[in-house]
């Protein structure tokens, strides 16, 4: 697992970035213990504004998904790099959707098939019309379809939060919300009602984490990734 940080450091240092602290390999859970702690393996990046001290926790698994987790955490990290020197308070991103859209560019690089090949993880890849249009499908799979569910989460939210839907409610709101803007349904025999809580599954809402970042960030990052490209 400690194999993929490294190929992303890598990757950050090769477009002239900031190598990571010694703190983050000495510090940072790239790995889910096996002395039987219970940790929450949800990634996260961790800035303990210190200027010295910048951590990730994953239970990494070598898998495409987290190969690309790997270098959107550390996304976070060089962000947290950049601005390292100045006043606490200035120490965030320009607005939550920002900060993820920082960590998502990078991913929208490492994941396409020449940088795949590149690292050893791709082989008998030919540059062609058909590679390309596959490669384009399973972006937009990846990115337009989350539009909807990235609006979604925090419509449920707002709407607990003032009161609109009520405790006997959520679990209905849920799936409104899910089919109407979505257009996902339960399962055919899986009949849901208020005995159920299935926005809790999404661990976001939880843990309380504001999701309109999401959404926001899988527009912005693609302007980034232009004005990069441009550069």
């Amino acid at each position: 697992a400690t194999k993929i940080f490294q190929l992303s450091d890598d990757f950050f240092t090769s477009l002239n970035l900031t190598a990571m602290p010694q703190e983050f390999w000495d510090k940072s859970m790239l790995e889910k213990p096996d002395d039987g702690r219970d940790v929450v393996c949800h990634a996260s990046a961790w800035d303990f504004y210190n200027g010295i001290d910048f951590r990730v926790k994953q239970c990494t698994e070598v898998t495409m998904d987290h190969f690309s987790t790997a270098h959107h955490e550390m996304g976070h990290i060089e962000y947290y790099l950049q601005y390292k020197h100045q006043p606490v308070v200035y120490r965030r991103g320009a607005n939550p959707g920002f900060h993820e859209a920082v960590g998502d560019v990078i991913s929208l690089s490492v994941e396409t098939p020449k940088h795949l090949e590149t690292i050893g993880l791709l082989s008998n890849w030919d540059e062609n019309e058909e590679s390309e249009l596959n490669f384009l499908m399973a972006m937009a799979l990846n990115k337009i379809a989350f539009l909807p569910f990235g609006y979604l989460i925090d419509q449920w939210r707002w709407s607990v939060f003032r009161g609109d839907t009520p405790p006997e409610k959520y679990n209905e709101k849920w799936w409104d919300l899910r089919c109407r803007l979505q257009g996902v349904s339960p399962p055919l025999g899986a009949a849901r009602s208020e005995d159920n809580f299935d926005p809790g599954a999404k661990f976001h809402i939880p843990n309380n984490t504001p999701y309109i970042r999401y959404f926001v960030s899988f527009v912005i990052q693609f302007q980034f990734h232009k004005a990069l490209c441009e550069a």
